[in-house]
């Protein structure tokens, strides 16, 4: 699959989301790149994404990924990725970290499942593809703080 952002989402894009959707494509196209099959992700009036997948055989499709379907989600991780940056600025310990840090790769699962499921009649997906494509949804949905945008790729405790 190869995965494409709407043309018209650049316009006007600040540098720092431009240059992590330029990341979060790159990353996961030199993943997953390879066959016909091209995914364009698009913001919904709803405040989801729509995500148009091409080059399959009977056609395009499009899958839907609701507001309503994703808000928890997204509510839940960026709220995770707020106390992130707090944690990095000396509010939090240790341990604090490592709660925030399965926090956040239990939302990844949960929002990786809903996408499986929402690919499954057209692509079968694992879980951590369907987990970085959360990512890229997340990042296109979610008009982020500069200080937030790339604090989704932070793993682990801080070094």
């Amino acid at each position: 699959m190869r995965f494409l952002i709407v043309e018209a989402l650049w316009d006007g894009l600040n540098p720092t989301r431009e240059t992590e959707w330029q990341q979060t494509l790159m990353d996961i196209n030199r993943k997953h790149d390879g066959s016909v099959v091209t995914v364009t992700v698009g913001r919904r009036d709803d405040g989801g994404a729509t995500l148009a997948v091409e080059g399959l055989d009977g056609g395009p499709a499009e899958i839907a990924l609701t507001f309503d379907m994703m808000r928890d989600h997204f509510r839940d991780y960026r709220e995770i990725i707020t106390r992130l940056a707090r944690a990095d600025l000396g509010a939090f310990g240790m341990r604090d970290w490592e709660v925030l840090d399965m926090a956040k790769k239990g939302v990844h699962d949960e929002a990786g499942m809903r996408i499986k499921r929402a690919f499954k009649p057209w692509v079968p997906l694992d879980l951590k593809f369907a987990r970085r494509i959360f990512t890229l949804v997340f990042l296109v949905t979610n008009d982020l703080p500069g200080a937030l945008v790339k604090k989704h790729r932070t793993h682990g405790l801080p070094s």
